[in-house]
Order: C-alpha cells, then sequence, then structure tokens
C-alpha cells in the first residue's frame, strides 16, 4: 500500500484535509507514537484556526490507515533489522499543502511500553499524569525523575 515515503507523506497530509472540518483553518498536525514500528498507535491532534486550537476526529475520515502508513514510514526508515529510527513523530501540516516532519526516539516512552500496562511496576513507576507527559510530543521535562533509567529495560 505505501512503497515511499513520499505515498505516506501523502497519505498523511490528505487525511488531516479530511478530518478537519473547518474551511478556515492555518495548519493541522498529528502526533504519533507507535512502539517499535506497530501499527498499534496513539494520535494527538490539533489545528489553527482563526486564532484559537482546536482538536480534530483522527477516525473521521474512512481512508483511516495511519497505523499502516506509520508501520510503513518505520520500516522505510530503519537501516538495519534492529534499528528504531523514531517512536513519535509529528506531521505539520499548512493550508497551503506545505508542510514538515519531525520524528524523535524517546526512551521514556519506549520504557513505558515495555511495561505490561496491569503490572505492579506500571501502577509503582508511572501515574497517569506522567504517562500523558510520556505520550506528549515533549515528553518528560528533563529535571523529572526517572527511577526506572537504573533498571534493565532501557
Amino acid at each position: 500500500m505505501f512503497n515511499t515515503t513520499h505515498d505516506i507523506y501523502q497519505h498523511i497530509a490528505t487525511h488531516i484535509v479530511q478530518c478537519i472540518q473547518e474551511p478556515n483553518w492555518k495548519t493541522g498536525w498529528l502526533i504519533v507514537s507507535s512502539n517499535r514500528g506497530s501499527e498499534t498507535i496513539n494520535i494527538k491532534t490539533g489545528y489553527q484556526s482563526n486564532g484559537a486550537t482546536k482538536t480534530f476526529n483522527p477516525f473521521y475520515s474512512a481512508e483511516h490507515n495511519l497505523g499502516k502508513a506509520t508501520s510503513s514510514l518505520f520500516n522505510l526508515l530503519k537501516n538495519k533489522t534492529n534499528d528504531n529510527p523514531f517512536n513519535k513523530y509529528k506531521f505539520t501540516l499548512n493550508n497551503d499543502g506545505t508542510f514538515d516532519i519531525e520524528f524523535k526516539y524517546d526512551e521514556d516512552f519506549a520504557y513505558m511500553k515495555s511495561l505490561d500496562a496491569d503490572s505492579d511496576e506500571f501502577d509503582e513507576l508511572l501515574e497517569l499524569d506522567v504517562t500523558d507527559q510520556i505520550e506528549s510530543w515533549e515528553g518528560l521535562p528533563e529535571d523529572h525523575p526517572r527511577p526506572w533509567v537504573t533498571n534493565t529495560h532501557l
């Protein structure tokens, strides 16, 4: 379905345009988090319209294949079998068709995804506000305590 990064970027841009229901939007974005290129993804959305920041439903489009697009992008960007080129990306589309995409590999996100969400370790180390911060584009602040750094999961 997706053979090139161009195919993927075109799909994501089209998806954003289809999902934003306002004609006068300026900039729209998707922040996607994925563990090791899985098709199971977390999506945060937003757009600017008339000076206000709003969100849109990323599942509004009938052509929702962002999980497959993310998995394909991950596989296209990795150089070796065990590479992890990213676990988060932010795709920003301007209404004139120009776009930017940023990638990052967030160690805290990788650690969180390595845990069983029903485990005691998850409950002890990761409170809801911490998981929300980890899942954001910015991630945890540099000075936030990370007791898991001494673990062998990283």
